[in-house]
């Protein structure tokens, strides 16, 4: 396992004009570590906000690009921050220590679950066929706009095993908190923005940032 990112961006802020721009810069990195074998690579997004962004990086390294369903299990106060992630494939990863933090009861953490099952379910009907992620090469880069605790990306890591020999981490951002978290689990991480300092926002690294809508997701995806 490694872990390769852009000395020029280490605990910087604002390094990327949007998701658009953050891809491409993605794509520029892994060209310059990596041998990218175009035949038995994929492109994997975690929606929404990572599909801009495996768009642009798809785009430019001329790979196939897939979808992987993976969600936050929010908190009951929250639409952002949530203590842990499931996937299309049922897979969950809870954080334990937030859950306990927090003392969030046996009774709502399944509540939650359930109602990221129902969110999931959603999208899988919406997101094109030939899109979800079904069947895989050899490789994947697993891509998101940003990884703040780690728990969803550590959920994609855990699904995308299913089909690909190799799984690589490719994200724009990312703090060294969840680098940490994902990092047995992972054959390679690729961030161009690693920071260690707290608080950490995936939002911080993008002078524009928006929410990424279901009907955004899908215009990319057509």
């Amino acid at each position: 396992m490694f872990v390769v990112h852009d000395e020029r961006y280490y605990n910087k802020f604002g390094v990327f004009k949007d998701r658009i721009d953050a891809g491409e810069k993605l794509a520029d990195l892994i060209v310059r570590h990596f041998d990218v074998d175009r035949d038995k690579t994929d492109v994997v997004a975690i929606p929404a906000g990572g599909v801009p962004v495996a768009w642009a990086m798809a785009k430019k390294m001329k790979l196939r690009l897939k979808v992987l369903l993976v969600s936050k299990i929010l908190f009951p106060w929250t639409t952002e921050a949530g203590f842990g992630a499931l996937s299309m494939f049922g897979d969950v990863e809870l954080n334990k220590r937030a859950i306990r933090h927090y003392k969030i009861s046996d009774d709502v953490v399944e509540e939650q679950i359930k109602k990221t099952r129902e969110k999931i379910e959603r999208r899988l009907k919406i997101i094109p066929e030939k899109y979800l992620l079904k069947e895989g090469n050899e490789i994947a880069f697993l891509v998101d706009d940003g990884l703040a605790s780690g728990y969803t990306m550590l959920v994609a890591i855990k699904s995308a095993r299913r089909f690909y020999d190799k799984v690589y981490v490719a994200v724009p951002t990312a703090s060294s908190h969840a680098i940490n978290l994902i990092s047995k689990s992972c054959d390679g991480i690729f961030c161009v923005n690693l920071r260690d300092v707290y608080p950490y926002a995936v939002a911080d690294a993008y002078l524009e940032w928006h929410d990424v809508s279901e009907e955004e997701m899908l215009e990319f995806l057509k």
